[in-house]
């Protein structure tokens, strides 16, 4: 059986991009024709997910910059331009100050309005290391987030992003081995042997990244008027994170989830599971026909939505049986059993595999049965 495929296209994905860029980080449809701008190649180390984009008309004035699926520790959040009739509004500034850079002068060739809003969807870096470059080129930007973003993006971003010393820690693992004393397997090996070029190319990036924090938040929702243009932005809910926004154009019916949807797999680090499911569902009800997940392809309907919510609800449910049966972390993390819908998201792809096995199955069981344990949470560790 074959994943669901948004929009008719099949695309590839990172086995570990957002842990090792959120675990890194804590431990560590008409396209346009190609564009010199976003088809250049790069001599850099970096992943083409970090450094490429496609992009993409999604409406008469909206266009999405799409980063490519690839199996690297590193992504780039989607970013959109909506032009409306004297100003510009753009979603989220991607995590290589290089490539927004590119964007940025690809939305000035697209139009002469300058952008005047720019909204964080949520504080997760690879969605807003541009902001500064923004910024610079558009004096009296407004940056609006909801205000758990404005926090995390002032007080997590700086403790959780990666570090030099990640990458002292990646090249001591590699010659010398794990501290128990015992080596490290193969397909352990391999990856941190692919990761450390990477991260060592991304370290100038970083120094690059300037997190500026929004200048305008709002609690539930905020109206903004690009002239006539209507751009509704909107907080439904906690689920990936405590303060998502998603992004809602209602003339042509194009709307934007940040991390809230993700593909081919959703990311769980530190999200907050049964509000997540209510969240999804009110995203369901919004009236899209064009959906621009925070990752991943453009989508044309729902199928993939549907999707993520019985995944979301199946991980809740069998974590909080087996905290109900007394059943440990550990033994939970070893019990709940998602094949079925395994399946259904990785097909026979690997490297999808990968980060269902490895990404999703063993953070999304222990923070959704933290929650049947503790109640609602109030962190994102």
């Amino acid at each position: 059986m074959s994943p669901i495929q948004p929009g008719g296209r099949a695309t590839r994905n990172t086995p570990s991009t957002k842990q090792l860029a959120l675990s890194c980080i804590t431990a560590a449809t008409l396209l346009i024709a190609a564009n010199p701008l976003n088809a250049q190649e790069s001599s850099s180390a970096l992943p083409p997910g970090m450094i490429t984009y496609q992009t993409v008309k999604l409406a008469d004035g909206v266009y999405g910059f799409i980063p490519p699926e690839d199996n690297t520790p590193f992504v780039s959040g989607n970013s959109v331009a909506i032009i409306g009739d004297d100003s510009v509004l753009v979603v989220d500034s991607g995590h290589s100050p290089t490539t927004t850079a590119r964007i940025i002068a690809e939305i000035k060739q697209l139009t002469d309005k300058p952008v005047r809003f720019l909204v964080n969807t949520h504080w997760h870096p690879d969605h807003n290391a541009g902001n500064g470059l923004y910024q610079e080129a558009f004096p009296g930007l407004a940056i609006v987030s909801t205000p758990a973003t404005r926090e995390g993006i002032v007080n997590l971003i700086p403790k959780k992003e990666l570090k030099e010393e990640t990458v002292t820690r990646v090249r001591k693992l590699l010659d010398q081995g794990p501290s128990d004393g015992k080596p490290l397997d193969a397909e352990t090996r391999k990856y941190y042997e692919k990761t450390l070029p990477q991260l060592e190319a991304f370290m100038p990036e970083l120094k690059m990244a300037n997190h500026v924090a929004p200048t305008i938040t709002f609690d539930s929702r905020l109206t903004v008027y690009l002239g006539k243009r209507e751009v509704q932005v909107m907080f439904l809910g906690r689920g990936n994170t405590e303060g998502d926004a998603v992004i809602y154009v209602p003339d042509s019916k194009v709307l934007m989830t940040g991390d809230l949807v993700v593909y081919p797999v959703p990311y769980p680090y530190g999200s907050f599971f049964g509000e997540w499911i209510e969240t999804m569902k009110k995203i369901e009800a919004i009236d899209a026909t064009t959906i621009v997940p925070g990752h991943g392809p453009v989508m044309h309907d729902k199928q993939y939505l549907d999707l993520e919510i019985a995944l979301l609800e199946a991980t809740v449910a069998q974590a909080s049986d087996a905290f109900k049966r007394g059943l440990t972390v550990e033994q939970a993390v070893k019990e709940v059993e998602l094949t079925a819908l395994r399946k259904r998201f990785v097909g026979d792809d690997p490297d999808r595999a990968q980060v269902f096995d490895k990404g999703y199955m063993p953070v999304a069981v222990k923070r959704a049965y933290r929650e049947a344990k503790e109640g609602p949470l109030h962190d994102e560790d």
